[in-house]
């Protein structure tokens, strides 16, 4: 009943097929993320769940994440997510299923809006940035701020001792603080 036939998955629920890459042809387009939202993560936990049997399995759970956002989840956050639920329940139910998807959604969304930052700074695409970057993008934010405080923040984010900061280095320093609210 609830077989994966060349992607599509019946829902005896709905009395039609839904098309899980039909649903990934609507993300990739771009259309996904102006206004299915919410919407499509319900066709897609309908779409996933095997059977209908109300909830996702670990397997269910990984398709659906590959539908979502484009990648295989691995054991170790398939753990995660299985050892989160409720334990009364079989699997992951729609509610819990659209949390994790919110949440997920919104860590994209800060991890994509540090690299717009960083790339904002990087005017020269080099991959990293320098004093001299960071002094010209905070001069045009904050153009009272006192060089000192900018040469302070550039070695501070500077982690090591390079005098260049990395990706890695800006991100670390935009996540620092984020799990402690």
């Amino acid at each position: 009943m609830g077989e994966d036939v060349g992607g599509v998955r019946p829902n005896a629920a709905s009395g039609a097929a839904v098309s899980v890459a039909a649903v990934r042809r609507e993300r990739d387009s771009g259309r996904w993320a102006r206004g299915f939202g919410c919407l499509g993560s319900v066709v897609v936990f309908k779409a996933c769940d095997e059977d209908n049997k109300g909830y996702l399995s670990r397997e269910d759970f990984k398709v659906a994440v590959v539908t979502l956002f484009g990648y295989k989840p691995s054991k170790i956050e398939a753990n995660s997510v299985m050892s989160s639920i409720n334990p009364n329940t079989s699997g992951i139910l729609l509610g819990e299923f659209l949390n994790i998807v919110r949440k997920k959604k919104e860590a994209q969304l800060y991890r994509n809006e540090i690299r717009h930052i960083f790339t904002a700074f990087d005017r020269h695409y080099r991959g990293y940035l320098t004093l001299e970057d960071f002094q010209k993008a905070f001069k045009r934010v904050a153009p009272k701020l006192p060089e000192r405080i900018i040469l302070e923040v550039f070695r501070e984010v500077d982690q090591d001792s390079d005098d260049l900061v990395s990706y890695k280095d800006f991100e670390y320093a935009m996540n620092y603080g984020q799990n402690e609210a």
